[in-house]
């Protein structure tokens, strides 16, 4: 299986990045890193946690 890393996934426009690459690539496991600083937020991305290929 293919991999993706997508890095500052938790931020505003890393967070529609994680998005639209889980609906373009729905086979492939996509790697969010995030450091988590001020402009990281898990809330941003909290829809989509839940999904099987959002390795966060």
């Amino acid at each position: 299986m293919k991999k993706i890393l997508i890095t500052g996934g938790a931020g505003f426009i890393g967070s529609h990045v994680v998005r639209l690459f889980v609906k373009k690539y729905p086979s492939y496991h996509v790697f969010n890193l995030d450091a988590l600083t001020y402009a990281g937020n898990l809330e941003n991305i909290i829809d989509i946690e839940k999904n099987p290929i959002i390795l966060l």
